[in-house]
């Protein structure tokens, strides 16, 4: 099960958090427990979270969380990860975020270009429907709960409205050494890369949940769908 997610802190992203609120405060608690109520209903055995690779802290900070020696942050991470593995009597949390190899290099005057493009344009990419997308978002985020939030992102259209993004940025600063190309190139590789992270974390019988920004699920999904030896289950069952 693929959970896309929006980030509860605001981060230099496509999109920035526009919560007014803090995810710690009594009603976002309430309602991040009903969320992990939901979601558990999946019986995860595995939570997998957007946390580097191989990084022994994730799992270092679940067992002190799950001793009562760790609190918490604010990030979705903690709140929607770590709270859903602990629910579910997970031993264990699962880092499958990666960056995979660059292909752009920022030392070589092509890099330079793509970089100088990228900053000029990086939030003009003209799509329709991601702007419908962010402020669909940005209304929830003000003025929704966490479930609203949540059952809005995981749909068919939500998840379609984000890749639209990156459909269009492939054709853009073809003049400026395929900019657009060369990053949406860099995001497909990171989710091939993180795809193949999340196949060496599982194993025959497992239940898999994959707490992850919205902006990854497209891509995720069609890999789980495809794979042959994998079932894919929707989160919006489980967010209902």
């Amino acid at each position: 099960m693929i959970v896309g997610i929006a980030h509860l802190v605001a981060k230099n992203d496509v999109h920035n958090s526009t919560f007014t609120d803090s995810p710690l405060s009594p009603g976002r608690q309430a309602q991040i427990k009903d969320v992990v109520d939901r979601l558990g209903r999946f019986k995860p055995n595995k939570v997998l979270i957007e946390e580097p690779y191989g990084d022994s802290i994730w799992n270092q900070r679940y067992l002190q969380y799950r001793a009562g020696t760790y609190a918490l942050g604010a990030n979705e991470v903690y709140q929607f990860g770590f709270r859903l593995a602990a629910a579910c009597g997970n031993p264990a949390i699962y880092p499958i975020d990666t960056f995979g190899p660059s292909l752009i290099d920022d030392n070589t005057a092509d890099g330079k270009r793509i970089d100088a493009y990228l900053e000029a344009n990086f939030k003009n990419v003209p799509s329709a429907p991601f702007a419908a997308l962010l402020a669909r978002q940005s209304d929830l985020e003000q003025h929704g709960t966490y479930l609203d939030l949540l059952r809005y992102l995981n749909t068919d259209d939500a998840i379609a409205a984000n890749a639209s993004w990156y459909a269009v940025m492939a054709g853009n600063g073809r003049s400026d050494a395929d900019a657009g190309a060369a990053y949406t190139a860099q995001w497909y590789t990171r989710n091939t890369y993180i795809y193949s992270n999340i196949l060496s974390a599982i194993a025959p019988g497992d239940r898999v949940a994959v707490i992850i920004g919205q902006g990854h699920t497209f891509l995720l999904r069609q890999f789980v769908r495809l794979n042959p030896n994998l079932t894919y289950a929707d989160a919006e069952d489980y967010l209902r």
